[in-house]
């Protein structure tokens, strides 16, 4: 049982780290492209559909490591997505609010730090599992 669960984290992180790393190069890049008109309610559609594909894969990565964590002693990489979910929820969730109302370049650019931390830490965690 304990590989399968493996299995499933490494899975999810490795999703995660493909889906960040559009978003990283492709995605966010392109909201400057955007006219201000259009913006608004694209980004509004954005992020309810990432929330689709980006939340259930980030709760089964969650909940694939605190199993781990509780039977297998998975401390670094349980600090990794605690990070993770800290980074996405306190940080880079309330600049997607912030776009929401109206693009600026300081919040895209802080977008853009904030998901290649983030980014760094999936990368991170899915070394310290393969290790």
């Amino acid at each position: 049982m304990e590989q399968f669960i493996l299995e499933i984290n490494i899975f999810s992180n490795i999703y995660l780290i493909a889906i960040s790393i559009m978003v990283q190069f492709i995605i966010y890049p392109s909201f400057k492209n955007y006219s201000e008109s259009t913006f608004k309610s694209f980004h509004s559609a954005y992020t309810k559909k990432m929330l689709f594909i980006v939340g259930p894969i980030m709760i089964l990565e969650l909940l694939s490591t605190l199993y781990l964590f509780i039977n297998n002693s998975f401390l670094f990489p349980t600090s990794i997505v605690t990070l993770i979910w800290l980074t996405t929820f306190f940080l880079i969730v309330p600049v997607h609010q912030s776009l929401n109302s109206s693009f600026n370049i300081r919040n895209h650019k802080k977008l853009l730090r904030l998901n290649f931390v983030r980014s760094t830490f999936w990368v991170l965690k899915l070394f310290l599992i393969l290790a």
